[in-house]
């Protein structure tokens, strides 16, 4: 089965990674969300963003993939990361009902895929 595949921003600063929670979800999950058809990751990542965060993104850079056993679903998905400037506050829009900046350590709260990047991947992430 193919992964998922979802646009994300990996945005961390002074050790803490801006992470959301959906509904009523237990875990924290990266900004971002599906890519839908004909469209490119880097338009996905900007409609989710201004959706879900209220937020307006520049300067995406794609950053990394981390393939990881889906939260709550059956198979994988493919996070395909970026690290993006931004203007606006971030803040709780549609489905999301939380929006915060998590110390990395917390990572028990985070879903397993967020828990691989930040294993694998976070320490190359830029600041």
């Amino acid at each position: 089965m193919k992964p998922l595949q979802c646009a994300c921003l990996v945005d961390v600063q002074d050790q803490k990674l801006l992470l959301v929670k959906v509904r009523q979800n237990q875990h924290w999950y990266l900004p971002g969300g599906k890519i839908e058809q004909g469209e490119s990751p880097d338009q996905a990542l900007g409609r989710e963003l201004a959706e879900e965060l209220g937020i307006a993104i520049q300067d995406a850079r794609y950053l990394y993939t981390v393939i990881a056993p889906a939260y709550g679903q059956a198979g994988d998905v493919a996070l395909i990361c970026y690290h993006a400037k931004w203007q606006g506050e971030p803040r709780a829009m549609g489905e999301i009902s939380e929006v915060a900046w998590l110390p990395l350590q917390n990572m028990d709260q985070f879903a397993p895929a967020v828990q691989v990047l930040c294993r694998d991947f976070i320490g190359s992430v830029p600041a």
